[in-house]
């Protein structure tokens, strides 16, 4: 046999042997690699069944104190004395503030300023609210003290608007029926002038608008100019209101 060819089946051989010894290893390697996840498995089962021991344990424990926590509320509740009744007619006053507060954080800064006298107004109410017995319970201290903290943040917001705004307020026509919202009352208004025979300040600013000063259209958008006296021109056009009136 040519001595190439015996190198070359020697080299065959050994590269043979090698590749089984290299399985060998790796099938050992492997045994001790799944004997140390298995070990490890069984560790973490130890440890989740600990956990899940005392996660149900807590449960428990807080299904306790919100039996006790429910109980104290319900006895606070009763110690108000209110009826069913009462507690659902409260309730719906609750709601319809929350909803009111939510519809004027809704606002930009320039309409909240336009409707910033609505922020008193709901201010009033909830002091009301704040005031009956019932309201002690915890259930609608919280929300009570919840609008607070709304109507504080509008305020803040309030004060932060832009003198420009002052030079160029506006008043957006409300109801009759619920607000009376007409030129006389419009400008009898505190945040407005104050006085009721300044409103023809309002009809003359508002001429593109305001055809007739008896019809107010809800949602208008109303000018409301620096208070002042009349002018001239504003006399004028009171005189011609009344005279018109009384034709």
């Amino acid at each position: 046999m040519k001595p190439k060819v015996l190198s070359l089946i020697i080299l065959l051989f050994l590269t043979a042997a090698a590749a089984n010894a290299q399985e060998k290893l790796s099938k050992e390697e492997w045994q001790k690699q799944i004997s140390q996840y298995t070990s490890e498995r069984d560790n973490l089962k130890s440890e989740l069944a600990v956990l899940t021991r005392q996660v149900d344990s807590l449960r428990s424990t807080l299904a306790s104190l919100d039996k006790q926590v429910q109980s104290v509320r319900n006895e606070t509740l009763a110690l108000t004395g209110a009826s069913e009744v009462v507690r659902k007619e409260f309730e719906a006053r609750l709601l319809a503030l929350e909803q009111r507060v939510a519809a004027l954080l809704s606002l930009s800064d320039q309409d909240l300023f336009v409707h910033r006298f609505e922020l008193d107004s709901a201010q009033a109410t909830k002091d009301r609210l704040m005031k009956e017995r019932i309201a002690a319970a915890e259930r609608y201290f919280e929300r009570l003290q919840n609008i607070q903290s709304k109507l504080d943040n509008l305020r803040a917001t309030l004060a932060n608007v832009k003198s420009t705004a002052e030079a160029e307020q506006h008043y957006v026509v409300r109801s009759w029926a619920k607000y009376r919202d007409c030129l006389w009352n419009i400008s009898k208004k505190k945040q407005v002038y104050d006085s009721p025979f300044l409103w023809p300040k309002i009809w003359q600013a508002n001429r593109d608008q305001i055809k007739d000063p008896d019809l107010l259209r809800i949602g208008e958008h109303l000018k409301i100019p620096p208070q002042g006296s009349l002018t001239t021109a504003e006399k004028a056009a009171e005189r011609r209101y009344w005279s018109k009136k009384h034709a």
